[in-house]
Parts: C-alpha cells; structure tokens; sequence
C-alpha cells in the first residue's frame, strides 16, 4: 500500500533523509528539523533501506518484525507463567485483533515501543516470580530501548507501575533487590549518548520541543484536535482488541477471585495505562496499544477455565449486534464521501466477523468453547487478510498522492504553499521549498490546499494548470498548481 498516513509520511521521510545525508543524529522532515520521537524506528527504517530499497515496504518491514516478536513473547509469559493454553490462547487474542495488525503495518515508532514496555513489563515480573539477574537486566536494557523509541513514557508508566504492584505486595523492601543503580547505568549507556549528542547538535531545540511540545503540551491540552471524553482510552482498549474484548469484564471480575499475584500485576498495568491516558488532553488510539498483551493474557486467563453462562451468552450476542452496526456504519461512512462512494458496497465484506460470531454461539451453545473461540478468531484473521490484500488496495487507489505525482512536471522545481500532504517528499525524495513570496516566481510545480487556493489567485498569480485530489480518510483537499 502507497504511504498515505500523515505521521507515516514524515516518518518515512524522515529516516530517508537521514540516510541521504549520513547524519544519525538530527531527525529531519523535508530536511528541517523534525522534533516528533527519538530515532528508534528510524534507525530501523534506515537498516531496512539499505537491504530493500526506499520504499513503502521497507519503511514498514521491522515493524511486522517486531509485531511478531510481540505475539511470541507473549506467548512464551504465558505459557511459563500460566500454562500452554493460556499463552496460545493470550497469542490468538493478538493476532485476531484488526487494531493490533493495522498498528503493526505502519511506518510509525508505536510497533517498536509496544515490544520495549511488553518485554520491560514481563521481564520484571519473571525477575520478581525467579529472583534471576538476566530478567532484571532485560527490564533495564527494555526500558532503555523505550526511552529511545519514544521518551520518558517508556520509564515513567513501568515504573509506576511496578511501584504499585509492590505498594499492594506490601514488599516495597523488593526495591533494594533490584540493583537501581546498575539499572541507571545501563538505562544510560543505552539512551543518552544520542540525547545529549542531539542536544549538541541542535543548541538544545531539538529536547527542549520534544519535551514541552511533544510531552507536556500533548499531554496538558489538546493537540492537532485529537480530544476526547475521559472514557475514550477505555473504548479505544474494548474496540482495538475486538473480538475477544467482548469478554473483558468477566476477565477481570475473574482475576479478582483468582488474586494470583500475575495476574493483578498485569491488572495494575493495564488500569495504569488506561487512567494516565484518560487524563491526557490529547487522545488516540494507539496511546492505549502497549497495554494489548497484558490484557490478552488476562483474557487468555479467563478463556482457558471458561464456561457457560448468562453474562457470556449476552457477550456473544452483544458482538453478533456490534458487527452488524459496524458494517452497515461503515457503509453509511464511506457512502458520505464523495470520493469514495463508489466503493461503499466494500462495507458489507465485514458481515464475515458476523457470520463468525454466529458460528461462534452455535459451538457456544452445544459447550464446544474451542470451536467458538475458534470460530471468533478465524473470522477476524480472515477479514484482516480481506482488509489489506483486497479492500484497502481498492481505498489506495484514491489517494491524492498517487493520483497528483504524474502531473508534476519532472523538469520543475517543487515549492509549496503554507501546508502540503507529507507523503510528497518521500516519493519525490527531495526538499519541497516552502513559498514566502510569490515575487519571481515562474516554471514551478506548487503543492498546497485547497483553502488556500483562492489566497493564492487573489495574489494575481498566473495559474496555467490545477490539479486536485481529496486526500484519503483526511478533511483536507491536495492541490497542484503548476506556473
């Protein structure tokens, strides 16, 4: 699929003109300086270029690497923490979720940081359950990691929820066992020769936006209009982990009288991260992501001893209504822009997860669990396949990008006016100057939006040609002018 998600794009971008201009240090969007995350994913990117090529592919390869990783290592918790079942089960609960997927196909630094904090999170519990050095300093060498994918948050929300984790065992005494100091030194070593170098590098601009801009502000306010009710971290977690959220209530009324000191461990992690997000001014969806393990195991916990009865049977039943509201949803959605409602009827391919839903209660009712959740899983992972191999490619087709870049004119220089779609510069790989004065200006392709294009015209500028193109799942309306 073409690059067509915002962050995506300068992501992308990103690491490519890092390589282009061998600086491993100072990340650069559109070759001026980018402050979004530290430069984890782009050093994988970069390693990705180098063996595939710059391409939509590489750009996204490690973070189906690490995606991977991050369904095996929640296996191997859970089956030596729990028992087989249950870490094959906690494993299907991943991969049968359509958010966990589209997160681990994208160009963004999150598939990265949801490994760091699964692999710090579990690690410290086997140090905990084992008292063995290694898991300690898999905690350590994880968070460092983390901190170098994407800031504090990789030390500030583990440990915090380690500390409470503790304060219930009343073993806060446990904390001299676990080597602070060593844990500094390592945690060090690893994240931040590259901060301070990037301090260096940029006066000090680079960590002082990252912090207060990109932490503090995102976090105090809303940021770039993506606000919400306190409760939405918490539908984000019940809808990205479909369909075996569904069953996340009796889960977690079971851990309670289970009270196995696992299970209230990776309770305390995915409370934690649910609260400290439903504080934050700014909310998305893949905030929450981190957490998907923990819970799969939790849910995993509960399938693996599951039973019949009346809250289950209403849970089935309750996903059986959800998919058919989501498909006809979604119809109604697509069927509202303009530019895609020629592919509304795509819409109806998610009547599958019904279908499966269906089948599901059918082996639910005659006591073969199994083959319900077998039932659930299969027809999720089925409509995934659909999603990206089938329907997607179709949405693709539309992007504005795709559809503008032939009508640029090869042997003109780009320039763009006050804002344009990121993912420009990483299939033109090169700078799109920034237009601040029309004056002098002739032979040029510019890129800008469509509000802006009556700005443009009051100008007096000479327009020879107008290409435009709504871009994909955005508001916004890509525009080519060529002078």
């Amino acid at each position: 699929m073409s690059i067509i998600s915002l962050d995506e794009a300068k992501n992308a971008s990103c690491a490519r003109e890092m390589m282009e201009r061998g600086d491993y240090i100072v990340p650069t969007f559109n070759y001026e300086l980018r402050t979004d995350k530290p430069p984890m994913h782009y050093y994988f990117m970069i390693i990705a270029y180098k063996i595939f090529g710059v391409n939509e592919f590489s750009a996204r390869f490690f973070s189906s690497i690490f995606g991977a990783f991050t369904v095996l290592i929640t296996f191997l918790f859970g089956k030596k923490v729990f028992n087989e079942k249950i870490g094959f089960l906690s494993a299907i609960i991943l991969i049968s979720s359509m958010h966990t997927a589209i997160q681990f196909h994208l160009a963004v630094p999150d598939p990265y940081l949801i490994f760091f904090i699964t692999s710090a999170l579990f690690s410290f519990y086997l140090f905990y359950a084992e008292k063995k050095d290694i898991w300690l300093y898999i905690f350590y060498i994880s968070i460092g990691l983390g901190i170098l994918t994407k800031g504090l948050v990789a030390f500030v929300l583990p440990s915090t929820i380690i500390f409470l984790f503790l304060v219930y065992k009343k073993e806060l005494k446990f904390i001299k066992d676990l080597k602070l100091f060593q844990g500094f030194v390592i945690i060090s070593a690893i994240s931040l020769p590259w901060y301070i170098a990037v301090w260096i590098k940029t006066d000090g601009v680079w960590i002082k936006e990252f912090l207060f801009k990109h932490n503090i502000e995102r976090y105090s306010t809303t940021f770039e209009g993506h606000g919400g009710n306190f409760l939405l971290p918490v539908l984000f977690v019940l809808i990205g982990i479909l369909p075996f959220s569904i069953f996340s209530i009796q889960s977690i009324f079971h851990l309670f009288k289970d009270k196995k000191d696992s299970l209230i461990y990776l309770f305390i992690a995915v409370a934690l991260w649910i609260i400290f997000f439903s504080f934050s001014g700014t909310k998305l969806p893949n905030y929450t992501t981190p957490i998907y393990p923990a819970l799969s195991i939790i849910i995993g916990n509960y399938l693996s001893n599951f039973e019949k009865n009346r809250f289950n049977t209403a849970s089935i039943i309750f996903y059986i209504l959800l998919t058919i509201i989501l498909t006809f949803a979604l119809f109604y959605f697509i069927s509202q822009d303009k530019t895609l409602s020629y592919l509304s009827y795509n819409a109806f391919y998610f009547i599958i997860l019904t279908i499966g839903a269906i089948i599901g209660l059918y082996f639910y009712l005659k006591d073969r669990f199994l083959y319900s959740f077998a039932s659930l899983s299969l027809s999720s992972v089925l409509m995934i396949f659909l999603f990206f191999y089938y329907i997607f490619p179709k949405f693709d087709k539309e992007s504005s990008v795709l559809y503008i870049l032939p009508y640029i004119e090869k042997d003109k220089p780009v320039f763009y006016y006050k804002r344009f779609n990121p993912a420009f510069s990483f299939y033109l790989k090169k700078k799109i100057e920034e237009i601040k004065d029309f004056n002098n200006l002739k032979d040029i392709n510019i890129l800008t939006r469509e509000e802006y294009l009556q700005e443009i015209l009051e100008k007096g500028i000479t327009v020879k040609k107008i290409i435009k193109k709504k871009d994909l799942f955005e508001n916004h309306v890509s525009v080519l002018l060529v002078l």
